[in-house]
């Protein structure tokens, strides 16, 4: 009977063994003043929201959660007391630590152990702030001018949309908050609406290309990629806005590997250039044009930046949109670096996928294909470029 024993306990804990592993992560912490109340821990998926775990808590409000953790891409959760709700990110087997009271919960409430949680409660907080003074803005608005009122929110709304670019979206286009700042909205409207508005488009395009790097096979990815498809088909300039296969191709063939938007072009010799053959290098990619008084002076300053650090890794990919194609080529056939030309000359599809508003312009990109820097002084460029080769 004991060798039987023995014998069962030794399968168990061979089907133990032979089970696969699961990565876990861990969220904890403590709700106070929440006693004999259900703290339900919920999953935001994509296309539902799904209760994963809950506890009754007592008078400590004390809680552990441990459920099966991310693979593919980062995903959303929230802890939940009746309609009160806390927003977390979680990318990994990751350990966060939640500390609040249940009656302001929603406004009120520390988060440790993720940057990432740390940045969407910054995202919430201003929403949050921001409908309430509209609320204020409703409540104390005096006369019958309704066109005023429509004016001053509207203007509310746009600057928010501005800080959500500038302090969220185009730092780190590829994270969870710049993916979760695209879908915020108010009183039912969408902030970014890509379906009518072109600019929007593009800033959901920018972060699907960082995603395709990041998370290529992820079910996030590939939603947020084909939104952008629409959104730039939709708002295409052209008269004909209905979505074309052309259109959908083109965007698509933009979007490569490296995370950047794609540039193909051929060189004084004829030769096709892409801007991802590129990846590996620190690269200065430069929209200019050579028929320009600044041009002899700036390339110049470049071709002291390229004798400087080429030997480290350093290159520049330089697109020109001159209008005369000749006088181009005699300028660049004695350049050490990768000289394009692009006969839509100001029409150039590249400056709008760009937002390249003058030149010359220029963006600074990372070994890793990534955007860093659109540098406006070209006093920085060398030490900026230095900082990148280290």
């Amino acid at each position: 009977m004991r060798r039987s024993n023995l014998i069962v306990a030794a399968l168990a804990l061979l089907t133990v063994a032979c089970q696969p592993q699961v990565d876990r992560f861990t969220l904890n912490g403590r709700i106070s003043q929440a006693d004999g109340k259900m703290l339900y821990l919920d999953h935001l998926a994509l296309d539902k929201i799904e209760i994963i775990d809950s506890v009754k808590l007592d008078a400590q409000g004390e809680f552990s959660f441990n459920p099966v953790a991310p693979k593919e891409c980062f995903d959303f959760y929230r802890l939940r007391i009746d309609g009160k709700v806390i927003n977390l990110s979680i990318d990994s087997t990751e350990t966060v630590t939640v500390t609040a009271n249940e009656p302001i919960m929603q406004t009120i409430y520390t988060v440790e152990g993720s940057e990432n949680c740390l940045r969407l409660k910054e995202l919430v907080m201003r929403q949050r702030d921001l409908k309430q003074d509209l609320r204020n803005l409703g409540m104390n608005f005096t006369g019958n001018d309704i066109k005023k009122l429509e004016s001053q929110i509207s203007e509310m709304v746009d600057v928010f949309k501005s800080e959500l670019l500038t302090d969220f979206i185009l730092p780190e286009p590829g994270s969870p908050y710049a993916y979760y700042a695209l879908f915020m909205s108010l009183n039912g409207q969408m902030i970014f609406n890509p379906q009518t508005n072109r600019q929007d488009a593009k800033c959901y395009a920018a972060v699907a290309t960082q995603m395709d790097i990041k998370y290529p096979d992820a079910i996030r990815t590939v939603h947020l990629h084909n939104v952008a498809l629409k959104g730039m088909s939709k708002t295409s300039p052209s008269k004909n806005n209905s979505v074309s296969d052309e259109i959908i191709q083109k965007f698509e063939s933009l979007i490569v590997e490296t995370g950047l938007i794609e540039i193909e072009l051929p060189d004084c010799n004829g030769k096709i250039r892409r801007l991802s053959d590129e990846k590996g290098k620190v690269v200065l990619l430069d929209f200019t044009a050579y028929k320009t008084n600044y041009s002899p002076n700036y390339n110049m300053l470049l071709r002291n930046l390229y004798n400087k650090f080429a030997d480290q890794g350093f290159t520049i990919y330089q697109v020109s949109v001159d209008s005369d194609e000749s006088y181009w080529l005699n300028s660049v056939r004695n350049l050490p670096w990768v000289c394009v030309y692009d006969e839509e000359s100001a029409n150039s599809s590249y400056l709008s996928s760009y937002n390249v508003q003058q030149i010359p312009t220029a963006f600074l990109i990372d070994r890793n294909g990534s955007i860093v820097d659109r540098p406006d002084n070209t006093d920085e460029l060398e030490s900026k470029i230095a900082e990148l080769l280290k």
